[in-house]
């Protein structure tokens, strides 16, 4: 009995069925992503980029903080997101005729809170928190992913 109960358990957990990740270029600007319709389980991002390479060091989804931050604060560079970091990663979507737009960090502390979703987007589109007049000087890539159940 007790093994019986043991596989059901088994038997019912999920099982990851698939990633589906785009690599998104600090050097572009808006980069579509399309993502199948489906249940997913989790959302993440990997990598690093910078707004100045040579002269700024590499950071992740949230951009540029403390002295690089306040540096490019107090320049005035232009960002797409004036709330949300420079260097962050930002994404737009469009739900019920409705353009949205937030920091990654944003998305994922929604995810995170609800649990799996189910996922009828479509696409996705990510790109660096910078003006487009700024990007020359861009390095580096962040991938962002989402992880799709059975």
């Amino acid at each position: 009995m007790t093994r019986l109960a043991l596989a059901l358990v088994l038997a019912a957990a999920p099982v990851a069925a698939a990633d589906i990740c785009h690599e998104i270029s600090s050097k572009a600007g808006w980069q579509a992503g399309a993502f199948p319709e489906g249940l997913v389980q989790v959302l993440y991002a990997q990598g690093f980029w910078t707004t100045r390479a040579g002269e700024l060091g590499p950071v992740g989804t949230r951009g540029h903080g403390g002295d690089a931050g306040k540096m490019l604060f107090d320049e005035g560079v232009a960002r797409i997101d004036p709330n949300a970091g420079h260097g962050a990663l930002l994404v737009r979507f469009e739900i019920a005729g409705e353009t949205r737009m937030m920091p990654w960090a944003r998305l994922l502390a929604f995810t995170e809170q609800s649990g799996a979703f189910n996922m009828n987007l479509d696409r996705m589109e990510f790109r660096i928190n910078e003006g487009d007049d700024l990007l020359d000087d861009n390095d580096g890539a962040i991938t962002v992913c989402l992880r799709y159940v059975d």
